[in-house]
């Protein structure tokens, strides 16, 4: 993924069979039973049509980096992120952990996709990562 021609770097996860029995990975495990569960109800996308519900993937590093309009440095994530989403109008005193200010960058990314305002990363093939459109302003 690039903004302005730099590499957004993204957290790289091993193997099912390296990832097994480590409890670190926990969070990718959990991941994929949710899509597991949603799949059957909501099709992932896939790169073109945005009618009805659907299911599709984005990355809160890349959010924050796409509406901060250039890649910005991973740490300090929860200042940093904190720090995008007030400035475009967002509440946070409910957002007291990471977890929170992710979903809120998801959100918000959802809210571009509803509105056709993003960019996309990937392919047909391996799927797409969506993230707002560069600098994309949102009404808060």
């Amino acid at each position: 993924m690039r903004i302005k021609d730099r590499k957004i770097h993204c957290y790289a996860t091993p193997t099912r069979v390296r990832a097994d029995g480590h409890p670190f990975y926990g969070w990718v495990f959990n991941g994929e039973r949710l899509y597991q569960r949603l799949a059957g109800h909501y099709p992932l996308f896939d790169g073109h049509g945005r009618e009805g519900p659907l299911c599709f993937e984005t990355f809160p590093h890349a959010v924050v980096c796409a509406l901060a309009g250039d890649v910005v440095p991973a740490k300090p994530k929860m200042s940093t992120r904190r720090a995008v989403l007030g400035n475009y109008g967002y509440e946070l005193s409910a957002l007291r952990n990471l977890d929170l200010v992710d979903a809120g960058l998801c959100a918000l990314a959802a809210d571009c996709f509803a509105s056709g305002r993003v960019t996309l990363f990937g392919d047909g093939s391996e799927g797409f990562i969506v993230v707002p459109a560069v600098a994309a302003r949102v009404q808060g």
